[in-house]
């Protein structure tokens, strides 16, 4: 269990990066109002890709919303949540996710260990703003 989301971030991020899957990444990218909790770029079967990830412990729709206006900026919007909120995702949003497509779910458990609940399709297009060029080009 997690008593704060920034509990659930680093827990998360530890377990996620461990072994530097993601080459750059910026945590409250300043891509949209309201800032994404943390953008990534990485390499995955030999395409590069932006990933935007939102973090919450409760509030599940707001996650979603939230996800869903990273939309225009990644390849992959995913909301993590703590592990113990799978069922309410896998019985009130599904049709959600379906419709969206491209916005994954990530359970987190309290050691660390992390599941994908939902998988999210690959999104080709996207909107590049400079602070993504920016995360990418850092020290180029």
């Amino acid at each position: 269990m997690f008593l704060t989301e920034k509990e659930l971030k680093d827990t998360f991020w530890k377990s996620y990066n461990n072994k530097g899957r993601a080459v750059k990444w910026q945590f409250e990218c300043p891509v949209r109002e309201g800032n994404t909790d943390l953008m990534t770029l990485e390499k995955y079967q030999e395409n590069w890709q932006i990933n935007a990830f939102e973090f919450k412990l409760t509030d599940i729709k707001k996650v979603l919303l939230q996800a869903e206006g990273n939309l225009p900026y990644c390849n992959k919007s995913w909301i993590v949540i703590p592990e113990e909120k799978k069922d309410v995702v896998l019985n009130r949003y599904m049709n959600y996710l379906n419709e969206k497509k491209y916005i994954g779910v990530i359970g987190v458990q309290a050691g660390g260990r992390y599941t994908i609940i939902f998988q999210p399709k690959f999104k080709q297009d996207m909107t590049f703003s400079q602070k993504i060029l920016n995360m990418c080009m850092a020290e180029v």
